[in-house]
């Protein structure tokens, strides 16, 4: 069990959030239809991974995204370190995993930008649950670059087993 091999998966992870964190609204200015959710209020997007705030956010959104996208990175890998079964299911394993993720760092970034905008109890509610529904989304639609992690690591766990 090699540490690298199995972290794969979060490597993968790590490096799309970080993706987001350097050109996530370069991907929203090129595509306007993907800023539709922030247009609503929901946070834009998976959680981007960055030094320095962007614009005129301010270090508490920063260490929010920077805390929402490790916990998305951290999600990914308890999850496919702790898979059992073959290859199909390791695939969907990472892609579950990554959904699953997204969908709590989503949850974190509503609950944090309801507090900011000290957002009463309907408003609350709603922005729950749609960073969850958004965080589930783009979880589908990006997750199978750690499904395909996970199943790299299966592959190599295979082929160390059968040398």
């Amino acid at each position: 069990m090699s540490i690298v091999r199995n972290s794969l998966p979060t490597v993968v992870t790590l490096l799309i959030v970080s993706a987001f964190g350097m050109f996530g609204t370069g991907i929203a200015t090129a595509a306007g239809y993907l800023a539709v959710p922030s247009a609503v209020g929901l946070p834009y997007g998976l959680p981007g991974l960055r030094l320095v705030p962007l614009g005129e956010t301010g270090w508490a959104f920063t260490l929010t995204e920077n805390l929402a996208a490790l916990v998305l990175a951290g999600v990914v890998a308890w999850v496919t370190t702790h898979r059992r079964g073959g290859a199909v299911r390791a695939f969907f394993a990472g892609w579950g995993a990554f959904a699953l993720g997204a969908a709590a760092a989503g949850l974190l970034r509503a609950v944090a930008l309801s507090q900011t905008v000290e957002a009463g109890l309907g408003a609350y509610a709603g922005l729950v649950l749609g960073a969850l529904a958004a965080g589930l989304i783009w979880g589908v639609i990006l997750g199978w670059a750690a499904g395909i992690a996970t199943l790299a690591s299966v592959g190599a766990e295979t082929a160390v087993a059968r040398a």
